[in-house]
C-alpha cells in the first residue's frame, strides 16, 4: 500500500470535475482501471482533486448500504494504487453531516473533513490555502466551493439541501486573508462554481430566473479573482469541459487533468 498521502509527496496530482456520489463516479473507475499498472507500480501516493458536488456524504443520516459501498470503493481506491482523493465542497452535499460529523485533521497546512482518516476522501474547507509537496516542489492551492442549487425549491431543506451551500462572509473573510498572507497568489484555485465576470461571459443570462440562480457566490469568487494571482483556476458545476486560456481557467466535468507538478 502507498503513504498515507498526509507527510508524503504525491507523485501525480490529477483534477476532475462533480463525481456526484455514484452518478459520476465511473470516471474515476475507469480511469484507475486504466492507469492500474501505472499508478500501482509507483509506491508514492497520488492525489485526484476535484471540483465540488463530490456528493459521498449525501445521506440524512450514516451507515446505510449505498455510502458504505461508496466508501469501499474510495479505500480501494487508495489501497490498489495510493491514490487520495480531496475535493472542494459543492452544493450537493450534506453540509450537516460533513461539518459536524466527520472528523476535522491538519493536512498540507491547512484543515481538512475526513471520511476515512489519512486515507480520505478529504473535504477541504472554504477558505483554506494548501501548500502540496509534489514531484517537482511544493505547490498551493486556494480553496472556495459552494454554490446555489438551482432546484433547491424541488428538494427537503436539511434532507436533500442544504443552506450551507452558501459560504459564509467568514469564510470568504478567511480566503482573502490567506491570500494576503501569500502575497495575493496561488498556484491554483479549485472552486466549485466561477467568478461573476466569467460566468456573465461564459453563460447567457447565468443568474436568470431572478432568485433562483443568485449571484451571490459568484461575486464572493469574483472579489477572489479581483485580488488573486494564479497559474490555474479549476472549476466544476456547469457540467462542461471548457478551457478559457486567457482566464487561465478550466470548467471540468468529464475530463480528468494531469498537473505538472
Amino acid at each position: 500500500m502507498a503513504g498515507s498521502g498526509m507527510t508524503d509527496a504525491f507523485s501525480r496530482v490529477f483534477v476532475t470535475g462533480d463525481i456526484h456520489g455514484t452518478n459520476d463516479l465511473y470516471k474515476l473507475s475507469v480511469f484507475a482501471d486504466r492507469m492500474e499498472d501505472a499508478l500501482c507500480a509507483d509506491p508514492a501516493p497520488k492525489l485526484m482533486l476535484v471540483c465540488g458536488d463530490f456528493g459521498a456524504i449525501f445521506d440524512p443520516k450514516p451507515g446505510g448500504d449505498w455510502e458504505r459501498a461508496l466508501r469501499a470503493v474510495y479505500r480501494s481506491f487508495y489501497e490498489r494504487c495510493g491514490l487520495v482523493v480531496a475535493t472542494c465542497l459543492g452544493n450537493h452535499e450534506n453540509y450537516d453531516r460533513i461539518y459536524h460529523e466527520l472528523p476535522e485533521r491538519a493536512w498540507c497546512g491547512g484543515k481538512v473533513y475526513t471520511m476515512d482518516g489519512s486515507r480520505g476522501p478529504f473535504y477541504l474547507q472554504n477558505g483554506g490555502y494548501y501548500t502540496v509537496s509534489a514531484a517537482k516542489g511544493d505547490f498551493s492551492v486556494l480553496v472556495m466551493g459552494g454554490a446555489p442549487s438551482a432546484d433547491r425549491k424541488t428538494r427537503i431543506p436539511h434532507k436533500s439541501w442544504w443552506p450551507d451551500e452558501i459560504p459564509s462572509r467568514a469564510m470568504l473573510k478567511t480566503a482573502l486573508d490567506n491570500l494576503d498572507r501569500h502575497g495575493g497568489y496561488a498556484d491554483y484555485i479549485l472552486t466549485h462554481t466561477l467568478p461573476y465576470k466569467l460566468q456573465k461571459r461564459v453563460f447567457d443570462k447565468p443568474f436568470s430566473p431572478r432568485g433562483i440562480r443568485t449571484p451571490k457566490v459568484a461575486k464572493m469568487l469574483q472579489r477572489i479573482a479581483d485580488r488573486a494571482k494564479w497559474k490555474q483556476w479549476f472549476a466544476g458545476h456547469h457540467h462542461k469541459d471548457l478551457t478559457l486560456p486567457e482566464a487561465k481557467t478550466t470548467l471540468l466535468y468529464n475530463a480528468i487533468l494531469e498537473l505538472d507538478v
